[in-house]
């Protein structure tokens, strides 16, 4: 049996504070500095994951215990961190590892903690996000009746490796692709390789979601960035980052928009244990986690999805393996609810209205 490993970490102090005792007597800055100087450990061990064609597999989550913030303040640090996590993770007999949240884009996207890494492969399980971002995006969009192709679609974070590829997927399928990201020579040079379909960018990001009848949000920001008042009714999101991109007054407010949670997967097994709670109905995971797995149950035993050049044939392979083991996208959920047949009825009427 081909094992795995996860490496996780926390999203923000709060979290911090939900899980150590200690921190709920401390002042926030005080609790960064205590989990940034303590090293990664093994949080559980992952059981009863067993595949359509009979395979199985085991393997540990590892916590990095660094939010965001640190992370992109001190991209060497987390790094070494990381790496620390990866050897733990190797002991405990994993031959892949995945890399989750800001542990997946922080400095080169995994590319120096696989090659510090001979005993363990790396991934960031990027390849199978991108595919289950673009699977939900799409069911959204048919269920609330948008014509792709007379469609605009709108790529926040469309420079970063889950952008990009979903982009370059997705640009065909619609009638305008819009990009959106901080660097202008980036987008330009993204742009340019698309030329041959309907594709515009922007670095304003209010601007680019205004105009998104369809919108994929990926970008590594640490906080919100779209608010709502940025979405016109009818719109379709599709939320992968974590933290969340958009912001959770839009699930407050506007009942006139759809915002799927991105990359959640339904793990296969009778008797899948996560021994974890990371706030996630049972036998569910993030996609992440998901092309992790996968690649233990494919006995892969090298490095996958890295760096932020996606290839489209990886995207497309990680949604055959899928299939073939019975991972299946759970696209009907919206901060962390179960998205109801009112919820839908409600934008399908607002996309009659405009």
């Amino acid at each position: 049996m081909t094992k795995f490993g996860f490496v996780l970490h926390p999203l923000s102090v709060y979290d911090i504070k939900k899980r150590k005792w200690w921190a709920k007597f401390l002042p926030d800055g005080l609790i960064e500095t205590v989990a940034k100087a303590t090293r990664p450990y093994v949080a559980s061990h992952i059981t009863g994951i067993r595949s359509k064609t009979g395979k199985e597999t085991e393997g540990w989550f590892a916590i990095v215990p660094m939010t965001p913030k640190q992370m992109l303040a001190d991209e060497d640090y987390a790094v070494k961190q990381i790496i620390r996590a990866g050897e733990l993770l190797a002991l405990q007999g994993a031959s892949i590892m995945g890399l989750g949240a800001f542990t997946s884009v922080v400095k080169d996207a995994g590319i120096t903690v696989a090659e510090a890494l001979d005993s363990i492969g790396v991934t960031t399980g990027n390849s199978y996000t991108a595919y289950t971002a673009g699977e939900a995006l799409l069911l959204g969009a048919k269920e609330v009746g948008i014509d792709l192709k007379n469609a605009t679609l709108s790529v926040v974070g469309a420079t970063g490796s889950i952008g990009n590829v979903l982009s370059k997927l997705l640009a065909p399928q619609v009638g305008r692709t819009l990009l959106v990201a901080r660097n202008v020579e980036k987008l330009a040079q993204m742009a340019e390789s698309l030329a041959e379909y309907n594709v515009s960018y922007t670095t304003n990001v209010p601007e680019g979601v205004r105009e998104a009848d369809l919108l994929v949000t990926v970008s590594s920001a640490p906080e919100a960035i779209v608010k709502a008042e940025d979405l016109k009714p009818g719109t379709v999101v599709v939320d992968v980052s974590r933290p969340r991109n958009v912001a959770a007054e839009v699930g407050k407010k506007r009942s006139d928009v759809l915002v799927l949670d991105g990359g959640v997967v339904r793990v296969p097994g009778d008797d899948v244990e996560f021994n974890f709670n990371f706030g996630f109905p049972p036998k569910t995971a993030f996609a992440c986690m998901s092309e992790t797995m996968m690649l233990a149950l494919e006995d892969w035993r090298g490095d996958f999805s890295l760096g932020r050049d996606l290839k489209e044939e990886q995207v497309l392979m990680t949604g055959e393996w899928a299939r073939k083991h019975g991972f299946e996208v759970v696209w009907m959920r919206s901060f962390d609810l179960p998205v109801t047949e009112e919820q839908i009825d409600r934008v399908r009427r607002a996309r009659e209205v405009t």
